[in-house]
């Protein structure tokens, strides 16, 4: 899919979200990416109220949060969080254009 550059973290978030938007991500999948604020730029986007509905966007953001265990290189287990949006594509599409084009406010 061809986007445009992501001007601001709150638009690479929704990016990441279009681009593993069938398998879901997670912080593994972005460490390569040294982007380490996606959790935080998540949950500013889902906080934020949407300028069309007036209502909050995780209503229509659909976060499905999972939990996953595996196990390290060393033979401990971590927990960490798997990410799914279950919003329409058509959405993610709209409200990457927007975030990209505007300036986040919360």
């Amino acid at each position: 899919m061809n986007l445009p550059q992501p001007k601001n973290s709150h638009a690479l978030v929704v990016r990441y979200l279009i681009e593993y938007h069938n398998k879901g991500l997670s912080m593994i999948d972005l460490m390569g990416e040294a982007f380490y604020k996606f959790q935080t730029r998540l949950l500013e986007i889902e906080k934020s109220i949407s300028t069309t509905t007036g209502s909050s966007r995780s209503l229509t953001l659909k976060i499905n949060r999972v939990p996953m265990t595996k196990k390290n290189r060393f033979g401990h287990s971590m927990t960490y969080t798997h990410y799914k949006s279950l919003a329409p594509m058509s959405y993610l599409l709209n409200l990457y254009e927007f975030l990209n084009n505007n300036k986040f406010k919360l």
